[in-house]
């Protein structure tokens, strides 16, 4: 059992029967009843003699030396219990007893006398405790000095046995050690100054140690340098024991912390060339640990390890396995391969060694490395090394690359041939992914053919091999199964591939779907770079012409499908509405209005049915062109005489063709004009307002119409449209806009101390009226009910005042009749 720590034995210390006498009582056989009455009644009349109320006779009638007439009777009867004889039957009784001070109590049973010897007495621990806690100072103290009791014993009166002190010990110690933890977390945050200090203030703590050794952080001394050498050491100190603490708190390294790590380090790297043994080697640890941080964190790493491993063999600083390795292909990366790849040769024995901890990634270094130098047949080594202790087989990529890249046949079959071991030996281990990098090696390097080949193998699982077939089978060479391939290619961003496979299925007179070629399209235009841009127009004209082509020999009985049928190449399919729609999008947004002329010639030559966004498009690029008449033209044809459905992004782009939404500022001459081409455009906006249907309008462009009318100041037609916004189209203005139509403006600013103020009042207006008008209970404005308070608000601020009633009426009758909702307004009148 372990010792008792911090504590002395509280045992009992007045025991009558000593321990081995009450083992011994229980192994004897009974005992004459006269003998144990005699020992216990001359005990009694011992006891019987003493003065009650003399505590010191007492102690000493306990602990006195017996006599020798008690020693003589005690031998006596101790030969009588060896000796017993047989007709002494008669029972015995033994009293059990407890004292503690002047006090002794009799026990009821000898199971409570063994309790009580095993018993632990936390009174007097309790009393110390509460001597330190009654000596400190301060409330503040006493009540942290509780705190600390309570983590560390609980109640304290349920110690009684050597369990319950142990598990008391045990919560010491996790208290502690709890404690220990937190003063390394906050030591890890101060600075070495701070550390330093605290030593000083407090030397003495007693298990806690030495607070500025706890938290060592790797720093440069500074002595040894000059003082223009010193600022540069200085600083990178300093960044240097953040990173640290940083590291000790679990924080990740950012782009920005490595960043400036290695700024600093290659600030003072000229001065540290004067002295590199005055470098800790805990410096030289922490830059390792920052330097080689992955990748997505440290863009230039191999680079940054390469310039840290040359400083490190100039301090004569030995490198651990793992710093060796990256070493070696920080250096092959950094430009300097033969001395890389002789490195690498030295080490053979001891890193590629099979005991290594480094062997599987030392060898698969050398493959990369050889394959990039172009000699396989080390890397074909290299590479049965590693195959022969059964690593993963995947390292047979770099070289189905590095043959692919070769450009002859050989390589090809080689690069093939090395692709099938490498799906023997994962067999259903092999994954979709790493279908996809062998087929991308393939496809970069023309190997279209073999490409299809993987591709069918993945599909299948291996079960078609068309290696062995002379012609491609029906269930590959079709437009679906190409299809499954390009759109695959495609969402992996590998567009010339695609573009790879699109040339393969034409020699081998495989037609392409539209919506495959329609996806490529579109992913070169999301590209956006030249070349992407001039292929997808390629590609897409190619498509028109088909359609034109198509239209043309359905006009004159298939003047066309005889020259089509000669060709071994299939044609590219032909261009669908979405075609058109994706090149006239584009033109729209690049600006290219003449080339969208162009795109518009082409659709009616091929004869396809227009839809809105084809038109939406054209409107689009001809208000960028500043050409609105001959968007309007185009609505009314198509729509008008067409029958193009509009839909509700056409209206958003009409409402630009108005003067007041196209020019910074228009004549007061020109506002009678404006005001009936506003009108009648709303009027043509309300005849198709089923297209706004189900969800009502939007509220962008709600707010258009209703600046526009404020702009051309017609305040009736205003009037008129906000009704019919809410009747027809179910539409109320919201807060913003109704601020907006007050203040006369688009935009509602706070930039100066004029517009703020302007606001401010604005909304305290606004606020008062819609209590005023909720009279004075603000759960009527919440809800649809306060779109309503809102409504009459801004049609009462547009109101007319100053006109006759007669007046009023009739020109909201004309605004109205010219609005086309004159009869429209009167039936949601009486609805209401």
């Amino acid at each position: 059992m372990a010792g008792w720590p911090l504590f002395l034995d509280r045992r009992c210390r007045s025991d009558t029967i000593c321990r081995s006498c009450r083992l011994a009582i229980r192994q004897r056989p009974p005992q004459l009843p006269w003998a144990a009455a005699a020992y216990i009644s001359q005990a009694s009349k011992a006891a019987a003699r003493r003065p009650a109320n003399d505590a010191d006779n007492a102690d000493d009638a306990i602990t006195r030396k017996p006599s020798k007439l008690e020693l003589k009777q005690y031998l006596e009867r101790i030969r009588s219990l060896r000796s017993p004889k047989k007709e002494e039957s008669k029972s015995f009784s033994v009293r059990y007893f407890e004292q503690n001070n002047n006090q002794r109590t009799e026990l009821s049973s000898e199971d409570d006398f063994g309790d009580s010897l095993n018993q632990l007495d936390a009174s007097e621990l309790k009393d110390a405790l509460f001597e330190i806690k009654d000596e400190l100072a301060g409330q503040e103290e006493k009540n942290a000095f509780d705190e600390v009791v309570t983590q560390m014993g609980g109640n304290w009166d349920k110690l009684k046995t050597a369990d319950d002190l142990e598990k008391l010990v045990a919560r010491m110690d996790a208290y502690t050690a709890a404690i220990d933890a937190e003063i390394d977390k906050t030591g890890a945050e101060l600075p070495q100054e701070m550390l330093e200090e605290l030593d000083r203030v407090m030397p003495g703590l007693p298990g806690l140690g030495n607070l500025g050794s706890r938290v060592t952080l790797p720093q440069i001394p500074e002595k040894p340098w000059t003082i223009n050498q010193r600022k540069k050491i200085t600083r990178l100190n300093s960044i240097l024991a953040r990173i640290s603490r940083e590291m000790g708190r679990d924080v990740k390294l950012t782009k920005k912390s490595v960043q400036g790590v290695f700024k600093a380090y290659h600030s003072a790297r000229l001065s540290l060339a004067h002295g590199w043994n005055n470098v800790p080697l805990e410096v030289w640890d922490i830059l390792w640990k920052v330097f080689s941080v992955d990748e997505s964190v440290n863009m230039h790493r191999l680079s940054h390890i390469a310039l840290l491993a040359r400083d490190m063999s100039a301090a004569k600083i030995v490198l651990n396995p793992v710093q060796q390795l990256l070493t070696i292909e920080a250096v092959f990366v950094d430009g300097w391969e033969a001395k890389a790849i002789d490195n690498w040769k030295r080490c053979v024995s001891s890193l590629g060694d099979e005991n290594a901890e480094t062997f599987q990634d030392f060898w698969e270094l050398g493959v990369r490395m050889y394959c990039r130098e172009g000699d396989l047949e080390q890397a074909q080594r290299a590479i049965n090394k590693l195959l022969e202790r059964q690593t993963d087989p995947r390292i047979l990529m770099p070289l189905i690359r590095t043959y692919s890249e070769l450009g002859t046949e050989e390589g090809q079959e080689r690069a093939w041939s090395v692709y099938r071991q490498l799906r023997e030996l994962l067999g259903q281990d092999m994954k979709i992914t790493d279908y996809d990098q062998i087929i991308a090696y393939f496809l970069a390097t023309n190997q279209t053919e073999n490409a299809l080949y993987a591709f069918v193998d993945m599909m299948s699982d291996g079960k078609i091999d068309l290696k062995k077939q002379t012609y491609l089978p029906s269930v590959v060479a079709n437009k679906f199964f190409f299809g499954k391939w390009l759109k695959r290619l495609i969402g992996a961003g590998d567009l010339n591939g695609a573009l790879s496979v699109v040339e393969f299925m034409r020699k081998k007179g495989v037609n392409a779907a539209p919506i495959h070629l329609n996806g490529l399209i579109g992913a070169w235009q999301r590209a956006g770079g030249v070349e992407d841009l001039e292929r997808a127009d390629d590609m897409a004209w190619g498509m028109i012409e088909s359609r034109i082509s198509f239209v043309e020999a359905r006009r004159h009985e298939g003047s066309g499908s005889k020259a089509e049928a000669l060709s071994d190449t299939a044609p590219l399919p032909r261009a669908t509405l979405e075609t058109f729609s994706l090149l006239a999008e584009n033109y729209r947004m690049r600006g290219l209005h003449d080339r969208l002329q162009v795109l518009w010639q082409a659709f009616r030559d091929a004869e396809i049915s227009p839809d809105a966004f084809i038109m939406n498009q054209l409107i689009e690029s001809y208000i960028q062109a500043d050409q609105a008449k001959e968007a309007l033209e185009l609505y009314h044809a198509l729509v008008t005489e067409q029958g193009v459905s509009p839909d509700p992004y056409t209206y958003s782009a009409l409402w630009k063709t108005l003067g007041i939404n196209r020019l910074h500022s228009v004549s007061e001459d020109a506002l009678a004009g404006e005001t009936e081409a506003a009108r009648a455009l709303f009027a043509e906006t309300v005849k198709y307002k089923h297209v706004f249907e189900p969800e009502g309008m939007d509220g962008q462009l709600a707010r258009k119409m209703l600046h526009t009318l404020r702009r051309i100041k017609d305040n009736a037609g205003l009037i008129v449209a906000l009704t019919a916004l809410r009747d027809l189209f179910r539409f109320l203005p919201p807060e913003t806009l109704v601020l907006e139509m007050i203040l006369g403006t688009t935009k509602l600013s706070l930039d100066t101390t004029g517009h703020r103020s302007r606001l401010v009042l604005a909304k305290r207006n606004l606020d008062r009226a819609l209590v005023t008008w909720a009279d004075g209970d603000t759960a009527k404005l919440e809800g649809p009910r306060r779109g309503v308070a809102l409504f009459e608000y801004l049609q009462k601020h547009y109101w007319p005042e100053d006109a006759e009633e007669s007046a009023k009426r009739n020109a909201f009758r004309q605004a109205a009749t010219q609005m086309g909702v004159y009869d429209l307004l009167k039936k949601a009148a009486k609805k209401r």
